[in-house]
């Protein structure tokens, strides 16, 4: 059955309905991105209506180009009705977020201040919204708030009020309101400012008050004034009348300087409100730069105080870490982490300068944290969150409640004549105590036996305190012998290099230097399991940086079903094999690994990361959002890679807005990160800003020209600038050898070459790319940078046979995480 079409908007489901018309989602078939369409019919309101009210407000309510507004597109008329075309927002609404109970103070903060920006943005250009509700709001997954319907509420005139004065000696119900009544037919009685009953009008202080009462819900979870089953007299009579119910008495906790805010919003008089969205905007900014939360967000300081070049730009990371903070708190008002969660801080080292690495420590760390992830009800947070942090000069009850957990694990190490001494101490971060400590002295450095005892020690401590079940069985990995003390240093060594080039270096040096101590380890003790695998890991990073082919990735197989076939139990053997299956295109192989790894190691934040990358080249968005929003949420401290995975998919679904929050969001984290920016590249070339998107992937090569990823993207923005030379100077035998090994890269070489017009060079590689794995129809299917393609037989028979993969992998997911919701 063919769905309809309203001028170019294809009508994919419908959303919802009201008195003047339906609201439906809707595919916009020339720009191929979804966006909400509004219908207006004719016999809601008349033409003229239409044309002078509500066209009218909703053309001017689209020169608000602000991110917490969502935008509106376009406007027109059909023979029968007339529509609005709005931007897409998913997520939910703040209406569902109060039915689900009080607020984090943190939501609330955030939700102020983004509500707030977009008012002012609004107001601004003389644009009140005059129906500001929860419905109205939208909280997205990513945390952004986006006030829906400007311009798009009706105005409340005085047609529109019921007039009722009472009047001396006339008879009324004992239980009817002393005073006038008034019924409004437009706007929403509940969120109306005491003046709007008596003249009709919207101003800056009527959104002020609305938005003061979403503030008093999110906070009391209730309205102050409202009650649903109450009649509609009482609820004006109390808007007018009433003072709000004490919001300290039902919200305990709430600060006072909060109350006051949203008090003052609340108050009967408009000229005793703010005087402005922005007014408002700044006392909620105190209160949180006051209670430092920004910095649960942003280490390092007060990223809204630092120095910017651009008003604009100032925006854009004031929304970002908003966005942030409302996404890491949305989902309760209580503690922020449910699971039971710990980091192993990097052992400090006492020994003299020069002794050892000083990513020693680092290294220890990360063995520590991979045995402890063994214990399945036990969120293990990655230490290379803290690769660039200061731990020597910082409490570590400090650096627990930056990275959001309940517990940490710190120690130190030094070693002397007689071998190696260790200290332990394991804190609870909300009780600011010690629950568990303990010193270890070993003759030779043992690396199983020092983290097995510890470790056994820890689980001990936790189950004690309550906070575990169960014990997953440890698998610990067979040696032949102790571990010599050269073998465990050069192991520790070897991954703290490895784990430097994959945090932040990059360089190929370090990855050489891993990898040959690494071969050293498991040449000397062929049973170490874990150096097995950090062999593989490191053959494995050969290939996805470009700096290798398919020699790597055999070597890196061979390296992992060793350690397999010593501890089949280990989650980051059983982890990279995926990775080293995906970079081999062995899709179906990946699937199985995944959904076992789902059911195993359902803790494991990298686990959840590798399901949505699949995902995302299987063209399955939805369901790649979810797995990157759990990998957000387990490991906070890798926000700035899974902010770039969440914008890719955005791309792919034509939600350029969101995939630019994102971004912003990223970039605010982590400004030099090198892959956000090759994004925020790849995004200013699909804006058509050619020159800045050239200017900030030359950026990235400048920073590292081995970064083969972003060489077809910046060759694409050269043929684009009609300077064709140029872009031939990305595409080297490097560069072909890269998208030989890798699905990602290979697509993107395909697509260069559709632009540049080689549509033989474009057909191949496009083959290539399906043949490693990367299956995303959908967006294959409308790349607009395909379309001197389209019509061609050999490229519309490649769509065809993907599209029916498509259909299978779907078919193939549903089952895959249905099979994990039931074993979960």
């Amino acid at each position: 059955m063919k769905q309809r079409q309203v001028e170019q908007y294809e009508i994919v489901r419908k959303l919802g309905a009201g008195g003047s018309g339906v609201v439906y989602l809707a595919t916009d078939t020339l720009l191929q991105r979804p966006v909400v369409l509004k219908l207006i019919k004719r016999g809601a309101l008349t033409v003229e209506q239409i044309r002078s009210t509500v066209l009218r407000e909703a053309r001017l309510a689209s020169a608000i180009d602000h991110p917490n507004v969502c935008a509106i597109y376009d406007t027109g008329e059909t023979e029968d009705e007339a529509f609005i075309a709005m931007q897409y927002i998913p997520g939910k609404g703040l209406d569902k977020v109060i039915g689900e109970g009080p607020a984090s103070l943190q939501l609330i903060l955030s939700a102020g201040m983004q509500m707030a920006d977009g008012l002012a943005a609004a107001h601004a250009l003389g644009i009140f919204h005059r129906d500001l509700k929860p419905a109205n709001v939208m909280l997205t997954d990513g945390g952004l708030i986006k006030i829906l319907d400007f311009g798009l509420a009706r105005r409340l005139s005085a047609e529109d009020m019921h007039f009722d004065p009472v009047k001396p000696g006339d008879k009324r119900d004992a239980n009817a309101p002393v005073g006038p009544t008034y019924t409004a037919r437009g706007g929403t009685v509940a969120y109306m400012a005491p003046e709007q009953f008596v003249t009709g009008q919207s101003s800056v202080q009527s959104d002020i008050f609305a938005l003061g009462l979403i503030l008093y819900e999110l906070a009391a979870g209730r309205h102050p004034f409202h009650r649903p089953d109450a009649p509609e007299f009482q609820s004006i009579r109390a808007i007018q009348f009433s003072d709000p119910p004490p919001l300290r008495e039902i919200a305990p906790s709430l600060p006072q300087e909060l109350e006051s805010v949203i008090l003052r919003c609340l108050e009967k008089q408009p000229s005793a409100r703010f005087g402005s969205a922005v007014e408002l905007r700044e006392s909620l900014k105190t209160i949180l730069t006051t209670m430092q939360l920004e910095a649960v967000v942003v280490p390092g300081g007060s990223p809204l105080a630092r120095p910017l070049e651009t008003p604009q730009e100032e925006e854009k990371r004031s929304t970002g870490i908003l966005s942030m903070l409302a996404e890491r708190f949305r989902d309760s008002a209580e503690t922020p982490s449910k699971e039971n969660s710990i980091v192993v801080l990097p052992f400090v080292n006492f020994a003299p300068a020069g002794d050892v690495s000083p990513l020693y420590g680092h290294a220890l760390a990360d063995a520590m944290s991979a045995r402890l992830a063994r214990i399945s009800d036990l969120v293990v947070r990655p230490t290379s969150a803290l690769m660039n942090v200061p731990v020597q000069q910082l409490d570590p009850l400090a650096i627990g409640r930056k990275l959001l957990v309940q517990f940490v694990l710190a120690g130190n190490f030094l070693r002397s004549e007689k071998g190696f001494d260790l200290n332990w101490q394991l804190l609870d971060v909300a009780g600011q105590s010690i629950l568990a400590g303990g010193a270890i002295s070993v003759a030779s450095f043992d690396l199983v036996a020092v983290q097995t005892e510890i470790s056994n020690e820890v689980f001990a401590s936790l189950q004690g305190f309550g906070g575990l079940k169960r014990k997953r069985a440890a698998g610990v990995p067979s040696t032949s012998s102790p571990l010599t003390e050269d073998t465990s240093e050069d192991y520790l060594q070897g991954r703290a290099i490895l784990s430097s080039f994959m945090q932040t270096t990059g360089s190929r040096d370090d990855l050489d230097r891993a990898r040959k101590l690494l071969e050293a380890v498991v040449t000397r003790n062929p049973n170490f399991a874990p150096g097995w695998t950090g062999l593989g890991i490191a053959q494995l990073q050969y290939a996805r940086h470009g700096l290798g082919g398919q020699m790597h990735l055999l070597e890196a197989r061979r390296a992992f079903d060793k350690a397999l076939s010593l501890d089949p139990g280990s989650i980051e053997a059983n982890l990279y094999r995926v990775y080293m299956l995906l970079s081999r295109g062995e899709k179906e192989s990946v699937r199985h690994g995944i959904e076992n790894l789902l059911q195993t190691a359902e803790n494991e934040w990298n686990v959840h990361t590798i399901a949505g990358i699949t995902l995302r080249l299987d063209g399955m968005y939805e369901e790649a959002l979810d797995q990157f929003s759990t990998a957000l949420r387990l490991n906070p401290s890798g926000a700035p890679n899974i902010y770039n995975h969440r914008a890719r998919v955005y791309q792919y679904q034509n939600q350029l807005e969101l995939a630019g929050d994102e971004i912003q969001k990223g970039l605010t984290l982590q400004p030099d990160h090198a892959l956000l920016r090759i994004t925020q590249g790849y995004q200013l070339m699909r804006r058509g800003e050619l020159q800045k998107a050239v200017e900030t992937l030359e950026s990235v090569v400048a920073d590292d020209p081995s970064l083969r990823i972003m060489s077809p993207t910046i060759a694409m923005c050269y043929v684009q600038l009609g300077d064709r030379q140029k872009a031939s100077t990305f595409i080297l035998d490097e560069t072909l050898a890269a998208a030989e090994a890798d699905s990602e890269m290979a697509y993107r070489l395909a697509t260069y070459f559709a632009v540049e017009g080689d549509e033989s060079e474009a057909l191949h590689w496009l083959r290539r790319a399906i043949y490693l794995g990367n299956e995303n129809y959908p967006w294959f299917s409308i790349n607009p940078a395909w379309s001197k393609l389209r019509g061609h037989a050999d490229f519309e028979r490649i769509l065809e046979d993907l599209k029916k993969s498509f259909r299978r992998n779907q078919k193939n997911w549903k089952r895959l995480l249905s099979n994990v919701r039931k074993l979960g």
